[in-house]
């Protein structure tokens, strides 16, 4: 009960998408890190990095605060990349636009407001006598909010995504046969990488906060604990379709769970989904229109729709098979005029 089902062509996005999400990022964190390297020899050592109602009361090495300013700016950038790099579509979405721009704004608020911080220290012999710089703050953020208001409008409109979906052909089951269609997917490659540093970037920023507060903020380690939990569940899903319906679920922790009945079962199709623009993402995820999925790539999955209207989608290869016997199963059932199947033999694909 194999099918290979050949994937469509993928797209890009356009040029200008690229220029906004990674080029201008680049120059603005560039040009925070050249300056800052020039003013190294009039900075204190320590510089401050973190200021408190008292004043300046966190402490590092120039050295290190600008290697932290070019490594959130790698780190950052290259994140926005990966992600957009898994995008199929040639024309952006919503969800597109958005990443583009927070990209952007994200790149001219931290690295303006990082470079601030130390612009106000040249020349001081010590910098526990460091001005706020709160001021400055509101100039970047004010700055953040033109740029990306402007690279909005730069950025080609945006499109509404559309939905590919292809009916199937219950699979004729054979009297006294029960039939079972076992895949296992995980997530991609690039996605993971993506989950993996923004899991190691939000921990690494949050302890080194928590080490610079003097462990005042300790309770945001819950943060990145959750985050972890989160990420350990969404990398791997079993999927299932046998005579009791279609059960999806975590690996190897085996939640969470989705077990869908072939009772509450309306309808069952192929689905093409593309994961930023029609669920905003990947893992276990929710919209007001597409309902519930299991998103782990870009490409064919399984839709269900339910007796009462809502919708799962999961992603998975080979979905035409597991489609078709899910929905002969439904075709089956008992008050659909066909004959359910008996027990007997057991067939798998895993």
């Amino acid at each position: 009960m194999t099918r290979t089902t050949a994937r469509p062509p993928r797209a890009r996005l356009p040029f200008s998408v690229w220029i906004v999400a990674v080029a201008l990022p680049v120059v603005v964190w560039g040009a925070a890190v050249a300056l800052q390297l020039a003013w190294l020899p009039q900075l204190p050592d320590p510089v401050a990095i973190h200021w408190g109602p008292g004043g300046a009361d966190g402490f590092a090495s120039p050295s290190s605060s600008i290697a932290l300013t070019a490594g959130l700016g790698v780190g950052l950038t290259g994140l926005f990349a990966l992600v957009l790099a898994t995008v199929r579509g040639a024309s952006p979405t919503v969800t597109h636009k958005l990443l583009a721009v927070i990209s952007l704004v994200t790149s001219v608020f931290t690295g303006f407001t990082v470079t601030a911080s130390l612009g106000v220290q040249l020349g001081l012999d010590d910098a526990r006598d460091a001005p706020d710089f709160g001021g400055w703050a509101v100039v970047g953020l004010a700055a953040a909010a033109v740029v990306g208001v402007i690279a909005w409008l730069v950025l080609p409109r945006a499109v509404r995504p559309g939905e590919e979906v292809a009916e199937v052909a219950p699979l004729p089951l054979v009297p006294g046969e029960r039939s079972a269609w076992i895949a296992t997917v995980r997530i991609g490659t690039a996605i993971a990488v993506v989950i993996v540093s923004a899991v190691g970037l939000v921990t690494v920023s949050t302890v080194a906060a928590v080490i610079v507060s003097g462990g005042l903020i300790w309770p945001l380690l819950l943060f990145p604990l959750l985050l972890i939990a989160m990420s350990a569940t969404s990398i791997v899903w079993r999927v299932r379709v046998d005579a009791t319906g279609l059960t999806v679920r975590s690996v190897p922790l085996g939640w969470p769970r989705r077990r869908i009945r072939v009772a509450d079962i309306e309808s069952v199709k192929t689905v093409q989904v593309e994961p930023l623009a029609e669920f905003g993402g990947w893992g276990w995820r929710w919209t007001p229109v597409g309902g519930l999925g299991v998103v782990a790539r870009a490409g064919e999955g399984i839709l269900v729709v339910l007796r009462d209207g809502r919708r799962f989608t999961v992603t998975v290869d080979d979905a035409e098979t597991g489609a078709a016997l899910l929905a002969g199963y439904v075709a089956s059932a008992p008050g659909s005029g066909e004959r359910g199947p008996q027990d007997g033999s057991a067939r798998h694909n895993g």
